[in-house]
C-alpha cells in the first residue's frame, strides 16, 4: 500500500469514527428529548388526564428509576454482546414508549409507557459512550466525549424548542403531538444507528478468568479501584450540581424575591454556560493528551466546582448573571474529562461497557439527595453551600488519588 493509500485509509476510518461518534450523541439527545417531554407539555398533561403535578412528576421520576437499576447491567451487556445491539434496543423501547404513551387516557398505561421508555435512558447513558470509546483512541476522544457530557442539555434545549411548534396551549390534548414526534426521531435515528454504527471484535479481557472458561466481565470491571474512584468523584460533584440545576429557579424565588418567569429565564444562562463550556473543554483536551495530564484536569476541575458551589446558595440578586454564566463555564469541565477518562480505568477495554455503567449509575444515585438540599436551601443556605464545596474538595483529592492509582498506566499514543 503505498503512502497516499494509507492516507485515505487513515481518513476512512476517522470518517467513521466522527459519523458513528456523531451518531451515539444523536440517540443522547433524542433520549433525554423523550425523558424531558414531560417538562415541556405537563400542563396539557394534567388538565387532559384529570390529575395533579405531584402525580405528573411521576412521569419523569419513573424512567430515572428504571434508569438507575438498569445502568450498570446495560454496561455488562454492551462489554459482552457489543454496545451497537443494546443500544438499538434502548432507542427501540424510547420509541415503542413514545407510540404507547400517545395513545394512552389514562395516567396508569402513561406510566407503563413511560417505564418502557426508562430502558432506553437507562441503556443509552451507557452504550453511546462506549460507542465513542471504541470509534475513538484515547487521545482522540476528548472533543466527542465532551460533547456527549452535555447531552442532557442539548436534549433539553431540544425538546423544549420543538415543544412550540407542536403543542397547543389551548388544546389539552396536544401533548400527545410531542409524543409522536420524539417518537418519529427516535426511530429515525435508530434506523441509521443501525446501518451506520460499526464495531470491532469484542476486545478479550486477558487473564480474567481461567483459560477457556468463561469471562464474567461485570465482576471484572468493579475490581478495579481506579473505576471505583472516578465514579465517586462523579457521585460528590453530582450531589452538588444537580441540586443547583433542581433547585436554582427555587432558590431565586424563595431567597431572592424573582417571579418564576424570571427565575427561569435566569436559571437557563446556567446550562448555556455549561454547554459552551463542554465544547470548550473539548478544545482543551485535544491539547491535554496524557492520562497524567487529564487526570490533573479532572482535580482542578473538582477544585472550580467547590468554588462555584460555595457561593451556590448565598449570591445575592445582582450576582445572578455572573454567577450562571461563569457557573457554568466551570461545573462544565469535570463530566467532559471525566468521560474521557472513565473508559481507561478498567483492567481491560473489555470492561469499557460496565466501568461507564458504573460512572453513570454513581452519577444518578446522587440525585436522591436533592429533597435533603432543598431542606437545607430553605433552611440553612450558607451550610448548605460550604458542606456541598468541602464535598467538592473530597471529589479533588480523590482525583489525586486515581493519578497514584494509574500513574503506571502509558499515556494515549500520540501524546
Amino acid at each position: 500500500m503505498g503512502v497516499s493509500d494509507r492516507g485515505a485509509a487513515r481518513r476512512g476510518a476517522r470518517g467513521g469514527s466522527a459519523l458513528m461518534g456523531v451518531l451515539a450523541i444523536a440517540a443522547g439527545i433524542v433520549i433525554v428529548m423523550n425523558l424531558f417531554k414531560v417538562s415541556a407539555s405537563l400542563g396539557q398533561i394534567t388538565a387532559d388526564l384529570g390529575i395533579g403535578a405531584s402525580t405528573g412528576s411521576w412521569l419523569v421520576t419513573v424512567c430515572t428509576v428504571v434508569a438507575v437499576v438498569l445502568v450498570l447491567p446495560a454496561g455488562g451487556l454492551a462489554d459482552r454482546f457489543g454496545p451497537k445491539r443494546v443500544g438499538l434496543v434502548g432507542l427501540a423501547c424510547a420509541a415503542l414508549g413514545s407510540v404507547a404513551g400517545a395513545l394512552c387516557t389514562d395516567i396508569g398505561p402513561l406510566l407503563a409507557s413511560r417505564a418502557l421508555e426508562g430502558v432506553g435512558y437507562g441503556v443509552t447513558g451507557v452504550v453511546s459512550p462506549a460507542i465513542i470509546a471504541e470509534a475513538f483512541p484515547p487521545e482522540r476522544r476528548g472533543v466527542p466525549m465532551a460533547v456527549w457530557s452535555c447531552w442532557m442539555d442539548l436534549g433539553m434545549l431540544a425538546v423544549l424548542t420543538v415543544a412550540n411548534l407542536v403543542i397547543d396551549p389551548a388544546v389539552a390534548s396536544s401533548w400527545k403531538g410531542l409524543w409522536w414526534l420524539c417518537a418519529v426521531l427516535t426511530a429515525a435515528v435508530a434506523a441509521v444507528y443501525a446501518l451506520a454504527v460499526r464495531e470491532g471484535p469484542r476486545p478479550d479481557p486477558g487473564a480474567s478468568g481461567e483459560a477457556g472458561g468463561p469471562r464474567p466481565l461485570l465482576a471484572g470491571a468493579l475490581k478495579s479501584p481506579a473505576t471505583w474512584v472516578v465514579s465517586l468523584v462523579f457521585f460528590l460533584y453530582n450531589v452538588g450540581v444537580l441540586s443547583l440545576l433542581t433547585l436554582a429557579p427555587l432558590y431565586c424565588q424563595v431567597q431572592l424575591g424573582l417571579g418564576a418567569a424570571e427565575a427561569n429565564s435566569c436559571t437557563s444562562l446556567l446550562t448555556i454556560g455549561m454547554i459552551s463550556g463542554a465544547l470548550a473543554t473539548g478544545l482543551v483536551l485535544v491539547r491535554v493528551r496524557t492520562l497524567r495530564g487529564r487526570i490533573m484536569l479532572l482535580a482542578a476541575s473538582m477544585v472550580l466546582a467547590a468554588a462555584v458551589l460555595g457561593w451556590a446558595y448565598v449570591y445575592t440578586v445582582d450576582q445572578i448573571i455572573p454567577f450562571m454564566l461563569l457557573g457554568g463555564l466551570a461545573l462544565s469541565i469535570m463530566p467532559a474529562v471525566g468521560f474521557t477518562i472513565v473508559p481507561e480505568t478498567p483492567a481491560s477495554p473489555a470492561f469499557a461497557g460496565t466501568a461507564i455503567g458504573l460512572f453513570m449509575l454513581m452519577g444518578n444515585l446522587a440525585g436522591f439527595g436533592t429533597p435533603l438540599v432543598g431542606a437545607l436551601m430553605e433552611s440553612a443556605p450558607a451550610v448548605l453551600s460550604a458542606a456541598l464545596a468541602a464535598a467538592s474538595l473530597a471529589g479533588a483529592a480523590l482525583s489525586l488519588l486515581l493519578l497514584r492509582l494509574m500513574g503506571g498506566r502509558p499515556s494515549a499514543p500520540g501524546a
